[in-house]
């Protein structure tokens, strides 16, 4: 269970990190080098650090909340989409992570009381503070100022990110969004939701019947049934209209 104000940070970090990792090389793969599209966001090489270490070191010196760390994902998520159609800004080893500092910089700011000046965020983020300023201006506007999230959303996100899951969703489009799992499961279970079955009335319903209802006695299939006697027809059996007889079924007696 996911609890925004005790849920250790560690913990959440652990989970963005594989999350965002599984997603960066996901991505990678698919896509492979984006070489003739090179964004503000990318590096030279891919840093030496890892998603989980450079998190850990920014919560570490900037003091990351839980909020925050969900609307990190969020905006990720975001900007990805809205930037569908260019395919080098999804998330990939080259540019998370300063789509990440960047991301933690616009977070932050929008969802704590206390943050920082930029001049810190860039020194933790291992940043110039002139690009650190650039990119902060990129995101925001790749997001097209979208910043807001609902409060019952950001927990729903919290607890699908702290559920183990065993296997990746094998329909995701690619290029991947960090959040295109969660959405995916998301639909799913609205599309189960949907499909439940409904009784067109209460009487058909077994949980509402009527008491009074004859019990089905059970049937066991297993069972040997002795064959029913062979009806001999005759033209004695035949009645004044030339017509076979057929004896009365009485489906209204017990």
């Amino acid at each position: 269970m996911f609890d925004i104000e005790h849920t250790p940070i560690p913990v959440t970090i652990a989970r963005m990190a594989e999350l965002i990792d599984s997603v960066t090389y996901a991505n990678h793969r698919s896509l492979g080098p984006i070489i003739n599209d090179i964004t503000p966001f990318h590096s030279r090489a891919v840093p030496a650090i890892s998603v989980h270490d450079y998190l850990e070191r920014v919560a570490k010196f900037v003091c990351l909340e839980n909020d925050s760390l969900i609307a990190v994902l969020v905006y990720l998520d975001r900007v990805t989409r809205a930037q569908i159609h260019r395919p080098a800004l999804a998330p990939s080893p080259f540019n998370i992570h300063r789509l990440l500092i960047t991301a933690i910089v616009v977070a932050h700011k929008f969802n704590s009381d206390v943050f920082f000046n930029n001049a810190r965020y860039s020194k933790v983020g291992g940043i110039p503070l002139a690009e650190m300023n650039q990119l902060e201006l990129e995101l925001l506007f790749m997001a097209r100022f979208d910043l807001k999230i609902d409060a019952p959303e950001m927990q729903r996100i919290g607890e699908w990110l702290l559920t183990p899951r065993t296997t990746r969703n094998p329909y995701q489009q690619h290029p991947e969004c960090v959040l295109s799992a969660y959405h995916a499961d998301v639909a799913l279970a609205r599309h189960a939701e949907l499909c439940k079955l409904e009784y067109p009335t209460p009487a058909m319903d077994p949980m509402t019947a009527s008491s009074s209802s004859a019990a089905v006695p059970p049937l066991d299939l297993t069972a040997s049934f002795a064959a029913p006697p062979a009806h001999n027809v005759t033209p004695q059996s035949r009645n004044t209209s030339g017509h076979y007889y057929v004896p009365p079924l009485p489906l209204a007696q017990g």
